[in-house]
């Protein structure tokens, strides 16, 4: 059997929807894979899949060494490459395996032996495609995909949950969760997210203190995996946590700004998605050229609401 080394993406959000890509090759094909895994994702990409995983410690060059000393151990007839840049496909290089396959760009095509053509980074095309293409299996629509549960939480399962972070910066940061939270009356509502989400995270909390539970920075993504995986419906900006309610099946509103949802739309049947079409978006930019984001403005927690009574058999 032949042996694979799958080199994941480093962000939270591109690792989920390219675990759903390694799910399906793993259903069609003959294949012993093993994940090489950025640190942080290690005990959430362990929750998600049954595949050995490498730890992957970037950051220094002993977690680098060593990853690589691991990697060449096994001795892998073939890497696959999914993150885009030089390094990635640098280390491909360097684990020795005879057939290295990943997108050009970068300088990257001659550390690679099956360089695909750069043109596959498609923004208009869901980004499981580009996957799909590198891991050598058949695309499925994000729609399709029917979800993955964990295990409940002790607390919190059936509750509503407010995503209001989002790494990438503030160009993809809606700020409409509060007002959002004052109409729900009666709900409660759980803020997952990490500890640069606060000041967001406290503002929802002032704005319904009896029925809001911050939980921003107090979770591992293991813990908030499993309380978004039980609930009733998800918001949340185009982040990692709206790719893993997608991943695993929950209902989720996705909000959208700078970014695109025809490229990175949350995977699964139950997906809304709050995005008002402006002159300058999509920009992909971490931050708004014109200071005021009003390709988020635009977007009314009304309209927000409208969508998840769309998601839930009975409205909110």
């Amino acid at each position: 059997m032949a042996k694979e080394l799958i080199i994941m993406p480093n962000w939270l959000g591109d690792c989920a929807l390219a675990l759903s890509v390694v799910h399906r090759k793993t259903t069609m094909q003959h294949t012993s894979i093993t994940l090489l895994v950025h640190q942080p994702l290690v005990s959430l990409c362990g929750a998600l899949c049954g595949h050995p995983i490498i730890p992957f410690n970037r950051s220094t060059w002993a977690g680098y060494n060593a990853a690589l000393r691991q990697v060449r151990d096994q001795h892998f007839d073939a890497v696959s490459v999914l993150p885009p840049s030089f390094s990635s496909a640098l280390f491909s290089f360097l684990t020795r395996a005879k057939k290295r396959r990943g997108i050009s760009g970068e300088l990257r095509g001659p550390l690679l032996t099956r360089a695909l053509p750069h043109s596959l980074r498609d923004c208009s095309r869901h980004l499981t495609y580009e996957y799909a293409m590198v891991l050598e299996t058949d695309f499925m629509p994000p729609e399709y995909w029917q979800g993955f549960k964990i295990d409940k939480p002790e607390n919190f399962a059936g509750c509503i949950v407010f995503c209001p972070g989002s790494k990438y910066g503030p160009a993809k940061q809606w700020k409409g969760f509060a007002a959002l939270a004052e109409l729900l009356p009666g709900k409660e509502i759980v803020v997952l997210g990490d500890v640069g989400d606060t000041p967001a995270a406290e503002a929802i909390e002032s704005a319904a203190p009896d029925r809001v539970k911050n939980l921003a920075g107090k979770t591992s993504l293991v813990e908030a995996a499993r309380i978004i995986s039980h609930a009733r419906v998800v918001v949340a900006n185009d982040s990692g946590l709206m790719h893993c309610a997608g991943f695993m099946g929950t209902p989720v509103v996705g909000i959208f700004g700078s970014t695109s949802p025809a490229w990175t739309r949350p995977l699964g049947g139950k997906v809304r998605i709050a995005h008002v079409k402006t002159d300058c978006s999509p920009c992909f930019k971490r931050t708004c050229r014109y200071k005021d984001c009003h390709c988020l403005a635009r977007i009314s927690a009304d309209m927000v609401l409208a969508l998840m009574n769309q998601l839930v058999p009975d409205k909110i």
